[in-house]
Formats: C-alpha cells, structure tokens, sequence
C-alpha cells in the first residue's frame, strides 16, 4: 500500500524533515519513520512534499510511504497520532495510487512567513513569529512582491541541492523556479508574507523576507529590489530571518488525487491562536496594529 498523509508540526525543536546523522538531533522524517515502524513491524522511507530546514514549521506538509501492513486510513491517523511525539500531529492520510509521490507529484508548495510588528514582543507567539519593533512600510514591501512572479532565476535568494558542492562557480545554476503567488500583509500586528511557487531553492523565503524588511524600512527601494532579483546574484545586503517565523502552510497536487490540499480545523486554529501556522488565505480581522 501507498499511504498519503497530512502533517503537521512544531519544527522548533527539530533539526529540519530531512533524516540526519542521530548525532545532529531529532528530524521529522526520523520520528515518522521510527512511529510507523512500530504500528507496521517493518522499516519504512517516508517521502516529505517540502524539505523544510531546521526550526521550520508545517500546517499542511504531505508524506507518503509503502508498507505492506493492511490498516485502513483512519486506523493510520489514530495509531500515528497515539504514537508520535506531541509536537508532530497527522491530520489525515488517504491510500494512493502506487506512482504517487509526495514531493514529484506535487503542483506547488506555499509558505508563510509571519512577522511580529509591534514595538513589546510576543512570549506566546515566539517560537512561530519573528518580532520587529520598527515600523514597516507593507505597501512598499506588497510591491516588491510583484518583482517575484513568473518563471526567472531565484539565484539571489538561495541555492538548489544541485549546486550545494560548488555554490559560488561562475555561471549558471540550478535556480529557475516558477513563483505563482507572492504577497505581504499586515493584519493587526502581524504582517503574513505568503509564497506560492512549483518549488523553493534551499533557504530562498527566509532571504527574499529579509530582503524585503529592508524595503519596508526605506533601506532598499523597489526598483533595487527588482535589480536584485533580476541579477540573481547573492551578493546583496539581504540576509535570511530566523527559521522560527516560517511555515510550510500547503502542497498541491492534481485534483484526481483527491487529496485535501489544508485542513479547514487547522487553518481556524492557526487563525485564531497560531498566525504563524495560519495557511494561505486564512486572515484574522484587522485589529488596528503599528502603521507602516
């Protein structure tokens, strides 16, 4: 069988989704691999829709395995659920065709980046958010994002896996993606900076996020943050913000698969209580936060 599933988690504590030496820390994959290997009896390779760094979180991350245990998926869901540790939570799984795969079927991924704007910091948003006291310019920063859009060279804002061994040669790299929806928004005293592409360079939300404070202090202008963009050299004053304020929000696949694309109770709860856990499009009421 081909398991499906949803995931959610509080990556704070983790050394990112990718297994890694049991000397650098816990990971994602490793604690899903080691749960479904004690309900199945049998070892497991969990396949992850998003490769998401260390202290990432994730509202709609997608995995997939094969194993030869026969449980229907609701089973799956309670027995993981009972299994995992409580900062990883599965919100649903399906069976799925045999050619599906978690990350090479997947249409797109989305991100949100959450900033805390407000002059006193958060205690019980700080591991989700990344706070900044000073005012910031979100209309300035909006239309940056429009820089963004379409299929061009991300090279100014991270590196693919393909060009890790040799990442400053000379020449092209391994960075065209395909960005579909890119947008920063202030509600209350958050503002949500929200990516949708067909796939995300190593590192590429944090540093195009950094990159656009200093467009909301007045420190870069627009039209240098489209220079940015188009040299697609790293080579600029933008650097990435802590992991803490990202989160993987959803993945896409094509609709014959019939796999939800976010959970309706987990975008509610993230609204309410986690903004940095909110999924694309979830947007609490503006509550009269800093002005830009």
């Amino acid at each position: 069988m081909n398991i499906a599933c949803g995931i959610e988690y509080d990556g704070t504590d983790y050394h990112g989704f990718q297994r890694q030496p049991a000397a650098h820390g816990p990971t994602i994959q490793g604690v899903l691999e080691t749960a479904i290997a004690r309900i199945a009896g049998e070892r497991v390779v969990v396949h992850g829709a998003g490769r998401t760094d260390a202290g990432v979180h994730a509202s709609g991350q997608v995995i997939n395995f094969r194993t030869t245990a026969r449980l229907a998926p609701e089973t799956w869901v309670r027995a993981l659920n009972a299994t995992l540790p409580s900062t990883v939570v599965v919100r649903w799984a399906r069976e799925v065709p045999e050619r599906f795969h978690a990350r090479f079927s997947a249409i797109s991924r989305s991100y949100r980046y959450t900033i805390w704007n407000d002059a006193i910091p958060t205690a019980l948003l700080a591991r989700f958010t990344y706070h900044r006291s000073q005012p910031l310019a979100v209309d300035l920063m909006a239309e940056a994002c429009k820089c963004l859009l379409g299929t061009k060279d991300f090279g100014a804002f991270g590196q693919s896996p393909e060009d890790a061994s040799h990442p400053d040669e000379a020449g092209p790299h391994h960075c065209i993606r395909t960005m579909l929806a890119a947008s920063c928004v202030r509600h209350g005293v958050c503002i949500f900076c929200d990516f949708t592409a067909n796939a995300f360079l190593t590192g590429m939300v944090r540093r195009i996020v950094g990159t656009l404070l200093l467009v909301g202090q007045r420190r870069l202008s627009v039209e240098e943050f489209a220079a940015i963009v188009q040299r697609a050299d790293r080579s600029h004053p933008g650097v990435a913000v802590p992991a803490r304020g990202l989160c993987l929000v959803g993945v896409s696949y094509p609709e014959e698969l019939g796999l939800p694309e976010s959970s309706p109770a987990t975008a509610t709860l993230a609204s309410a209580v986690w903004p940095a856990l909110a999924g694309v499009g979830a947007e609490p009421a503006p509550d009269g936060g800093p002005a830009a």
